[in-house]
């Protein structure tokens, strides 16, 4: 970017609203909602304003569910000329079209011979191919317990498989459980402690992996615990998971918000980012918009989004 002047970008964001992406109680339609906007930044990226267009608002619809569950979208990406968002309950990557959302792949959870669809959280570009993954954690039955039960018994690592997909839709399985307990035990959250992960993009600038956790703790799982366990860490990662550092973005000053999707801003060398937090706390969503540097300076203190809806993926168009 000219650093002498103000610089204009176009934005769109998605919802994943969960239950409440249902239309009505009793029919078969379940929809997200598109929200445009545009950046603004100024004083040499110093300074950076975000501005909504309420009127962009478009609903997307779909009958395609899994048990009465859909379109609970969780990011955006550009891929073989398509903007693609995938709903992380029927495990479908859609095509997002100014009105349409088509069905373009599927994707099985886990390493890629189960029956579920799989719960993506993000997806990035690495190598001309789509990356797409989870929360990079495990699973348990115990309502309080959700990733272990209570004798710190794991039930399931689907969430620890991530998909790599060609242009031509050929999906190849990896399992990812060594990098997330690497970048884990860097930001000291080991097990039973944890991290998970909506917001993670590979920068080909830095060659670098960067992770936004959503939630961090050093304890074991509990489902009101975990409402209050936002991060402010940006974590980035060499190729080889060998090189990992972590950085403190400000203060954490609000725990029951977390990051959900980010997106550099183009023009900065992938030098700044522009990001979603969530907030899901005592039954009640919240979005916000909030922008740092790759050294965890805040360019734009969180801003939150009209309305409750639950906004999960970013890009810009």
């Amino acid at each position: 970017l000219p650093t002498h002047q103000t610089e204009r970008l176009n934005i769109i964001a998605i919802t994943d609203m969960d239950k409440e992406s249902r239309t009505s109680p009793e029919g078969y339609t379940w929809r997200a909602l598109t929200r445009k906007g545009q950046l603004f930044v100024k004083d040499e990226r110093t300074k950076l304003e975000v501005t909504w267009d309420l009127s962009s608002d478009q609903n997307l619809t779909t009958h395609l569910n899994m048990k009465g569950r859909a379109m609970e979208m969780s990011d955006l990406v550009k891929f073989n000329g398509h903007l693609l968002s995938p709903d992380d309950k029927t495990g479908m990557i859609f095509e997002i079209e100014e009105k349409k959302a088509i069905p373009w792949l599927f994707l099985n959870s886990g390493p890629g011979d189960t029956t579920s669809g799989m719960k993506a959280e993000w997806m990035t570009l690495k190598d001309d191919q789509l990356y797409v993954g989870g929360h990079g954690m495990v699973y348990s039955f115990t309502l309080n317990s959700r990733y272990r039960n209570k004798k710190g018994e794991v039930f399931s690592t689907d969430a620890m498989w991530i998909k790599i997909v060609s242009h031509d839709g050929v999906v190849k399985s990896v399992d990812w459980t060594d990098v997330y307990d690497k970048i884990a035990q860097a930001a000291g959250a080991t097990s039973p402690g944890y991290l998970t992960h909506e917001a993670v993009q590979w920068s080909a600038i830095h060659k670098r992996w960067f992770f936004l956790p959503r939630k961090y703790s050093t304890e074991i799982y509990n489902d009101e615990l975990d409402e209050l366990r936002g991060t402010n860490l940006l974590i980035t990662a060499d190729e080889s998971m060998e090189d990992i550092q972590v950085v403190k973005i400000g203060e954490l000053t609000h725990p029951d918000r977390g990051y959900s999707a980010f997106d550099f801003v183009p023009g900065t060398c992938d030098s700044v980012i522009l990001a979603l937090k969530s907030k899901e706390h005592g039954g009640s969503t919240e979005s916000y918009i909030t922008a740092l540097d790759t050294d965890g300076k805040v360019l734009l203190e969180d801003q939150r989004l009209d309305g409750d809806l639950k906004f999960e993926g970013l890009y810009f168009l």
